[in-house]
């Protein structure tokens, strides 16, 4: 079983690997950079410092990204905190940053396990 077999049920494994030129292995490559490119630590940093700009940059990151390999539902949360971020709203980071952290998260190591399958 390929890793986008795997994968399909999750994310949009199609609209994944038409930005990858329908290469299932450049798709790997990029599902492996997602993972590793972990942004995890520097939101939660910028969140707890309130640096809006910054967070608001890596926010932008998870959410191109994401949207690169497929998981659609995920890459719009973090445009929505992107945006949040952009205009300093701290209600709204507050109340959506950890569960799109937790699901950026749970994306991740679903995504560790078929790559290791």
């Amino acid at each position: 079983m390929s890793v986008v077999d795997i994968l399909s049920s999750v994310i949009n494994t199609e609209l994944g690997l038409e930005y990858c030129g329908e290469d299932e292995d450049f798709y790997a490559e990029m599902l492996q950079d997602y993972v590793d490119g972990d942004k995890t630590d520097e939101l939660n940093k910028f969140k707890s410092e309130e640096n809006w700009t910054e967070y608001r940059v890596q926010i932008h990151a998870v959410k191109s990204t994401s949207l690169m390999i497929g998981a659609e539902a995920l890459s719009a949360k973090a445009k929505e905190l992107e945006i949040a971020a952009a205009q300093s709203d701290v209600a709204a980071i507050n109340a959506m940053h950890a569960p799109v952290l937790e699901e950026y998260k749970k994306l991740m190591d679903v995504i560790k396990n078929a790559l290791e399958a």
